[in-house]
């Protein structure tokens, strides 16, 4: 039995309902739906849904959706091969031994490799050391860290991985080269490397961060069956010992973490996005953490970044601190003679959640206008209606609105009461429309309509689609159909297209997706690839003509009523005409 089989072996056993049901208490809501409060966020108005039919999860205001296997990972915070044993055995199938074992095993190889090859090129590269000791780093930081370099060679990796029997498509596969046009080479050149490690130590990504003026100055490894940003916290594994003892101290950049941990601040951790995670957060909890000090950049994006991380759902079961940084960033602090003693001032200044919520709500506001203790009491009620009837936040929250906006507990407490009596908020408003967001939706369309297909149709109609429509390089439609071509598994396809940035409204297009009848799916995929060639026509002739504009041409002119030609010849397909 292969992945495939298993995974569809488990969905056969195991009701999508009942295991959601177990989180979530769900009401019918439909035919083969129910509904219910999402799990993953804080809500009052149910926009969470399980339909049974299509096996899907989905929540309509964060976005968060998938299948059974997706949900359990999510919910119980773990990777995917750690949930498919778990599902597997609740099931009664059979996982074939070390299923998947074997190929993760050689990833974690080809991670060790690459990582020898990058702290080889450190050594033989003094300029690189020299970077490093510059921002003030120790030879023992940048050893416990396993920092290396990556020389500006293209193929120096790629190489070196082949004398050691590795082949490109398997250093693809692990993130640590690229390919373009069939031609594979470095992901990371001239850029210093941080091996990023899982919670178990091992090396699952990299990070490179340029040393000349290369963009982008910081280089992640794409998302690899071993590796989601969202799931790891960069130096956990040495942070683990202190974080036992009830502190974590979280930062934004992976150098801050390493000079906190130089300076003493061995229990900080950093994350790999832009503030703290759901999983992320249940990782900390693996550890006993009671208290979060999210000492994030002091700029507009880090206060936005440490409000983004107090919302979290897994945030209420932790006590949150915010660092207000003498510096901009606390890396800044290890070339400060008095960096140690600075920064643990620092944490004794952090502002409890309450008082940084309060502050972040008041600020640019003049408490002494009545409609500016309005607009702090509208920002702050969210979090004083709590669903928990013992939130310590929460109370906390309004004890000091009373103290700061002049309000009688009693009138707090009316105000909040009619809130909660007030009509149900309208469902989310749909994601903000983007430049090319109409071709983006038509090109969600297509992907919906493919992952809707019954697994043995699945790659003929996806070589189908691939030599019927073009799409751009870079767009999310190339992308899906290159790693279709790759790998043909509908469940590993919907996996990683739910955590890019449209993968929520992909998962809405497949909820809502009705079912095609076999014999009209000729006819539905004609006219779905006819709309998208239209759409990727008329952003191509509104380009044209914006050059015409400027610079008229015979030639150009030409080319525009080309462009007219096929789009009306597409109209025509998809009227039916």
């Amino acid at each position: 039995m292969d992945l495939v089989q298993v995974v569809e072996a488990i969905k056969r056993r195991l009701s999508l309902k009942e295991v959601v049901s177990r989180y979530v208490a769900l009401k019918p809501a439909g035919r083969g739906r129910w509904k219910g409060l999402c799990p993953f966020h804080q809500e009052k108005t149910p926009s969470f849904y399980v339909d049974e039919e299509k096996g899907l999860f989905h929540c309509f205001g964060c976005k968060a959706g998938g299948d059974l296997i997706a949900f359990v990972e999510r919910i119980e915070g773990l990777d995917f091969q750690t949930a498919l044993e778990r599902l597997a055995e609740e099931a009664g199938v059979e996982l074939p031994r070390r299923l998947g074992g074997e190929r993760r095993k050689e990833l974690y190889e080809v991670l060790k490799l690459a990582q020898a090859y990058f702290q080889e090129g450190l050594r033989a590269h003094p300029e690189a050391m020299a970077y490093l000791e510059g921002r003030g780093l120790s030879g023992e930081s940048v050893g416990r860290f396993g920092l290396g370099y990556a020389p500006p060679k293209g193929d120096g990796l790629l190489t070196y991985l082949s004398r050691h029997g590795v082949s490109p498509e398997e250093g693809l596969k692990a993130g640590v080269l690229a390919e373009k046009e069939g031609r594979y080479y470095d992901r990371f050149r001239n850029r210093i490397t941080f091996p990023i490690k899982d919670h178990l130590g091992r090396i699952v990504a990299f990070t490179g961060r340029a040393l000349g003026d290369e963009a982008p100055k910081y280089l992640n490894s794409p998302e690899t069956p071993l590796f989601r940003k969202r799931e790891v916290l960069f130096a956990f594994p040495e942070a683990k010992a202190r974080l036992r003892e009830g502190r974590a101290i979280v930062v934004e950049g992976l150098f801050d973490a390493i000079a906190l941990h130089q300076l003493g601040f061995s229990e900080t951790v950093a994350v790999l996005g832009s503030g703290l995670s759901e999983e992320q957060a249940r990782l900390l909890k693996t550890q006993e953490v009671r208290e979060v000090y999210l000492a994030f950049d002091a700029d507009e994006a880090g206060q936005k970044a440490t409000l983004q991380s107090l919302d979290l759902e897994m945030a209420r079961k932790f006590l949150f601190y915010a660092v207000r940084l003498p510096v901009k960033d606390p890396g800044e602090l290890l070339l400060h003679p008095e960096g140690r003693a600075l920064f643990g001032k620092a944490l004794e200044e952090a502002l409890p959640e309450v008082e940084f919520r309060f502050q972040e709500a008041a600020k640019g506001l003049d408490l002494s206008r009545p409609e500016h203790k309005r607009k702090v009491l509208e920002a702050l009620t969210p979090r004083m209606l709590s669903p928990e009837p013992f939130d310590p936040v929460a109370e906390r929250l309004k004890a000091l609105v009373v103290e700061r906006l002049g309000l009688s507990p009693k009138e707090l407490a009316d105000y909040l009461q009619a809130r909660k009596r007030g009509r149900p908020l309208p469902p989310p408003p749909p994601p903000k429309a983007e430049p090319r967001n109409r071709t983006l939706l038509l090109e969600l369309d297509v992907m919906a309509l493919l992952l809707s297909l019954p697994e043995e149709s699945f790659l003929n109609w996806v070589l189908y689609a691939a030599d019927h429509v073009w799409p751009p390089e870079g767009s999310l439609l190339a992308e899906f159909l290159e790693l279709a071509r790759k790998e043909p598994r509908k469940d590993y396809l919907r996996s990683v297209l739910s955590r890019k940035e449209a993968g929520g409204i992909l998962l809405e297009r497949l909820m809502l997706a009705p079912e095609v009848d076999p014999s009209r799916l000729p006819e539905v995929m004609d006219k779905a690839l006819a709309r998208l060639r239209e759409a990727y026509y008329l952003e191509r002739r509104a380009k044209l003509k914006e050059i015409f504009l400027q610079n008229p041409s015979q030639e150009l002119l030409r080319e525009i009523q080309e462009l007219d030609q096929a789009i009306e010849a597409e109209r025509r397909i998809y009227r039916g005409l």
